[in-house]
């Protein structure tokens, strides 16, 4: 019996190497994907002049991202996993609101090809003020020479306004 379960195992390990390995050798290494330093962070503060923590309804910022590819034969997909921490502020009134974070695709060349926005819709119920926006998304990248891949991006940021985007840079210069 231990034998005929060593001859499985044996087998096994056979079948898995034949499946993993191909005549055209190992996928080639996958495209990179990075958040934008510039759009990693969101503060939403309400209408009118005051810019103080009192006037802050929301606070978003990149919190972690994961991400894989698997090619295809004219294409590569960038599957990533990304999670974005939302904080209510205290001018925030509603117990829902929403923000927008995109994925933006670079050539080699560094010009973006391609850009997808994407709406995270929030509930803070009862007295929670923090959440975690946590969502796949698949890029998908047309590409001629398979081994190309790598040499291409995929860029994720926050959708910003021109103002919130020149306030964040006035604080990261402080």
């Amino acid at each position: 019996m231990t034998n005929l379960f060593r001859l499985l195992a044996v087998a096994a390990a056979m079948a898995v190497a034949a499946c993993s390995s191909s005549s055209s050798g190992p996928s080639p290494a996958c495209p990179k994907v990075a958040v934008l330093s510039d759009l990693a962070e969101l503060v939403r503060f309400r209408q009118g002049a005051g810019r103080d923590l009192t006037d802050v309804e929301l606070q978003a910022k990149f919190a972690s991202f994961a991400f894989g590819c698997r090619y295809e034969k004219d294409a590569v997909v960038v599957e990533i996993d990304v999670q974005i921490e939302a904080t209510r502020g205290p001018a925030q009134v509603a117990n829902r609101t929403t923000f927008e974070y995109f994925a933006a695709i670079t050539n080699p060349a560094g010009e973006i090809v391609a850009k997808e926005p994407f709406a995270a819709d929030l509930e803070f119920k009862g007295n929670v003020t923090k959440l975690v926006v946590a969502d796949e998304l698949a890029q998908r990248i047309p590409l001629v020479d398979r081994n190309s891949g790598s040499n291409w991006s995929v860029l994720l940021g926050l959708q910003l306004t021109d103002e919130q985007r020149d306030w964040m840079r006035r604080q990261r210069g402080r």
